[in-house]
């Protein structure tokens, strides 16, 4: 597996960003390849959700299905796939005054099917940056936005 790890400071209260990532109706607002959320359910598991998605990695579309598998209010949350694309979100978030300390850790494999037509370098690099543009893209959402319903 593969790491990309981040953090950024957002200047919006903690339970904001908490309540807009734990949604995963959003990742395709914020997360640039995101391509669509389907089948959205409450998990039975959590307090998350369960969902199927698309996505393109390196040009390449997958799809797969999610669940949130730790759901601590303000504090943690953990969504994985198993189907598509393995990976695992993790998101902390840690109050700072009026604002949040929001850290990733994003670990995901690389399609072997993906390797025969792109460089693993290449993929590497593509990942870190799109990391980088989410997370700033969350940041610009939360602050310049007005809270969502």
């Amino acid at each position: 597996m593969k790491t990309i790890t981040r953090d950024i400071q957002i200047d919006t209260p903690i339970e904001r960003v908490f309540e807009f990532l734990a949604d995963p109706n959003h990742l395709p607002e914020f997360w640039p390849n995101f391509i669509e959320v389907k089948n959205v359910k409450k998990s039975k598991a959590s307090d998350g959700f369960t969902f199927t998605w698309d996505y393109k990695m390196s040009g390449v579309r997958f799809e797969g299905k999610a669940e949130t598998v730790e759901y601590l209010p303000y504090d943690r949350l953990v969504i994985n796939s198993d189907k598509g694309l393995e990976n695992s979100i993790t998101w902390r978030f840690q109050p700072t005054g009026r604002g949040t300390h929001l850290m990733l850790k994003f670990e995901y494999q690389i399609p072997a099917s993906l390797l025969k037509r792109t460089k693993e370098e290449i993929v590497l690099r593509e990942n870190e940056h799109e990391v980088d543009a989410m997370l700033q893209n969350v940041k610009s959402i939360l602050e310049l936005q007005p809270a969502y319903a």
